[in-house]
Formats: C-alpha cells, sequence, structure tokens
C-alpha cells in the first residue's frame, strides 16, 4: 500500500466514525463488495454492442444499479476500485466525491455521466446529485458558470482544494472527447452553494481572467498533459504546486 493510499484510507475511517459510528461501514461491507461485482459486469457491457441504442440501453441499467448502491448508508466510504471504467475522486476535505463516466458513440462522439455525492457530514439537500451533460459538444465556448442540471460533461481525474476569497474552490482536471477529431483537457472550478453544486468561476490569473473555466482543444491523433504537480518548484525555502501543461501550437 503506497503512503497516499494508506493516508487516503485513514482520512476515510476518521469520517466513518465521525459521521456514521464505527459499525455502519463493517456492517454492509459484504453487500458492497457483491454490488461492486455486479457494477463491474454491468458497466464492462456497455460497449459491448455496436448499436448506440444498446450502448445506452446497458448504461441506463448500470446508472440505475449504481444509484440503487449509493443510496444504501455508508455508500461514500466504499471505493469500488474495481470499476476500472469509472471515475471516482474524493474531495481532498472528504465533503464530497465525483463519480464520472462516458460511453463511446457512433461517428466519434461521447455522452458523459455523473454522480455528486455528498459525504454524510454534510446534511443539507439531497446525497445524491446527477450531473447532465446538456453542454453541444460541437461548441466549446466558455458557458459560464453552470448547475449539474447544465453539466459541460467530462471525465475528471484530480480535484484540487484551495480557499479563494473565503470561499472553498475545488479545481477539477478533466479529459474530454469531443468527436472523432478532437480531444479536450479541461480545468474547471467547482463551488458549492447550499448543498448544490456549481461548475465554472472566474478564479483564474492573466491570461485566463475572463474565464469561467480552461478549455484546451487538440488533435485526436496527439496526446496532451495536464496535471497538478504537487511540490513542483522551490520557490524561497518552500515548494510551490502548480497545474503542469504542454503548450499546444496548430
Amino acid at each position: 500500500m503506497s503512503v497516499e493510499t494508506e493516508r487516503k484510507s485513514l482520512l476515510i475511517l476518521v469520517f466513518i466514525l465521525a459521521c456514521t459510528g464505527p459499525g455502519a461501514y463493517a456492517q454492509d461491507t459484504l453487500y458492497f463488495r457483491s454490488a461492486e461485482d455486479s457494477l463491474v459486469y454491468l458497466a464492462n457491457r456497455i460497449v459491448e454492442p455496436h448499436a448506440d441504442l444498446l450502448r445506452l440501453e446497458n448504461n441506463a441499467a448500470f446508472k440505475s444499479h449504481l444509484e440503487q448502491v449509493l443510496q444504501k448508508e455508508a455508500s461514500f466510504y466504499y471505493p469500488f476500485d474495481s470499476l476500472r471504467t469509472v471515475s471516482i475522486l474524493y474531495a481532498p476535505d472528504n465533503r464530497f466525491r465525483l463519480i464520472t463516466w462516458y460511453v463511446p458513440l457512433a461517428g466519434g462522439s461521447f455522452r458523459y455521466f455523473g454522480i455528486f455525492q455528498k459525504g454524510e457530514c454534510d446534511l443539507i439537500g439531497d446525497d445524491l446529485i446527477w450531473l447532465e451533460h446538456s453542454i453541444t459538444d460541437t461548441d466549446i465556448r466558455d458557458p459560464g458558470v453552470l448547475s449539474a442540471g447544465e453539466w459541460y460533461g467530462a471525465y475528471y481525474y484530480d480535484i484540487i482544494h484551495h480557499v479563494h476569497e473565503s470561499t472553498d474552490i475545488y479545481t477539477l482536471l478533466a479529459w474530454k472527447g469531443k468527436d472523432r477529431l478532437s480531444r479536450i483537457r479541461l480545468v474547471e472550478p467547482l463551488v458549492i452553494e447550499n448543498g448544490v453544486p456549481y461548475f465554472g468561476r472566474r478564479v483564474f490569473d492573466r491570461p485566463y481572467e475572463e474565464n469561467f473555466r480552461i478549455v484546451f482543444e487538440y488533435s485526436a491523433s496527439v496526446s496532451m498533459s495536464l496535471q497538478y504537480e504537487r511540490d513542483f518548484i522551490l520557490d524561497g525555502d518552500k515548494r510551490v504546486s502548480m497545474i503542469v501543461f504542454d503548450r499546444l501550437e496548430p
């Protein structure tokens, strides 16, 4: 077990004890293991058929079962590590987690799906909020602040927590397949207001100070790196973390 994995496990354990009591998670471990096996089977079936309609039907079955499992008490703390095609990201402060995945469709397009799941210490509103992919992928212009019901749609792979002007900002890094020719890397802030997530916020320095999110589009025939590098450079007597990305040129 890596140091980071061990640290994450300890943080989850602390939140379990604080919010649910020591027995709630342990009693349901067998249930979650069985449910995870079923979810892995359903997730793998999504891409089996060639027809889009059948892929979306298989995805609907996966979504339905996933929602049922996540409604179980203490589900927030079960990692579902075997779901290799699904991204499951915990906020660094364990306030919530984001679950995202996509379905590849004919013609090189993609449909994105996601769930915002609150930690059990946050009792405001619904525990599960579905993210509805509604932004047209042919238009990558910055659409401003978006609610869960009008989500940009992306596969999130990292999350960073900072406090900006007394507000908790969760910066998301994401991959997005646009079409047969293009891919997108995304830097997207997330803010929680009254227990509800909102995507996009003007928190960037120049030259992106007018952006609610930063969108990099590049050819599907190449790769692009966009990573949060912790302790990346030495500034005086301390190390500074930063988002590092490849320069793109036409």
